[in-house]
């Protein structure tokens, strides 16, 4: 969207109204916070968990509508810095988008000052009314799988080793995955490489989350560095997930079959598919769920 574009829409907007960014630390950040623990129909420990995680401290984790000195919207926002084929972006991800009824015509106003910033912008949870919203400010809707598969307890390759002390993973990580690796040091992430006793070089970074179900649980992938390797080795990793874990249902997200590194042609395995907004992705980039709420 042109900058006169944004213009034009700021002009029309209600004078009355404000936006102002959320820093930590800031002055407005109690006030932020008390607003979302007064939504009623909003779970704030769900939105605490993801305010926890800081991946970027100096810009904002959301934006508050004001009606004058009165709150009455925020839109929360997940700032990181990605290296896509060796060039710096700073990501945005948008979350827990709420404005209160009465003043819901002008939600809008809560987008326009990220969109003018021209970040990469993406959006895993849109609600389904504001998915139009989102399309008439230059949004790509896309539609992302999500699959979900229950290991079984395969025979062990005894080559594969996992290795989770991070001296010796920073050893084999380039510069890219090292980076990602630390931005996701938080104890909530599980992160470990699992590589060829034969071929140390033959190897691949996970990272996931436990996501606890309403019967179980189940092993998230957030990001998978060497996505053929794991294809490669499906049922030995499966069986060291499940020691290491004592999990066995594994669960990934992806647009695109060939992003997909767990099997569709097993029995006990199921795919759902969610609309998600994007803005300004790089043409090159591969698709991942890492800085997001997804976490």
């Amino acid at each position: 969207m042109k900058k006169t574009q944004l213009d034009k829409i700021k002009n029309r907007g209600s004078k009355k109204y404000s936006v102002h960014e959320v820093l930590f630390n800031s002055s407005l950040e109690a006030h932020a916070i008390e607003y979302l623990k007064n939504q009623s129909y909003l779970g704030y420990e769900g939105i605490n968990k993801i305010l926890a995680i800081k991946f970027n401290k100096t810009l904002p984790f959301g934006y508050v509508l004001k009606d004058g000195n009165k709150i009455v919207g925020f839109l929360g926002t997940m700032f990181s810095e990605r290296i896509i084929n060796k060039k710096k972006y700073i990501y945005c991800n948008l979350h827990t988008w709420i404005v209160n009824k009465s003043h819901r015509l002008c939600s809008y106003q809560l987008l326009l000052p990220i969109i003018e910033k021209n970040y990469p912008i993406t959006t895993f949870t849109p609600i389904k009314s504001l998915i139009g919203l989102y399309k008439k400010f230059g949004f790509e809707t896309l539609q992302m799988k999500y699959r979900v598969v229950f290991l079984i307890n395969f025979f062990n390759n005894n080559s594969l080793k996992i290795e989770k002390n991070a001296d010796e993973i920073k050893k084999r990580l380039n510069k890219v995955d090292w980076k990602i690796y630390q931005d996701h040091a938080d104890s909530s992430f599980l992160k470990f490489i699992i590589f060829d006793k034969n071929d140390i070089s033959n190897f691949t970074l996970i990272i996931s989350t436990k996501v606890k179900k309403k019967f179980f649980t189940v092993f998230n992938i957030i990001y998978i560095s060497n996505r053929l390797f794991f294809r490669n080795n499906w049922q030995s990793i499966s069986k060291k997930i499940i020691k290491e874990c004592n999990i066995h249902f594994l669960g990934q997200y992806f647009l695109d079959e060939i992003e997909c590194v767990l099997p569709n042609n097993i029995v006990l395995s199921k795919n759902f598919i969610r609309n998600i907004c994007v803005k300004n992705l790089p043409t090159d980039m591969k698709f991942d769920v890492l800085y997001s709420e997804l976490i």
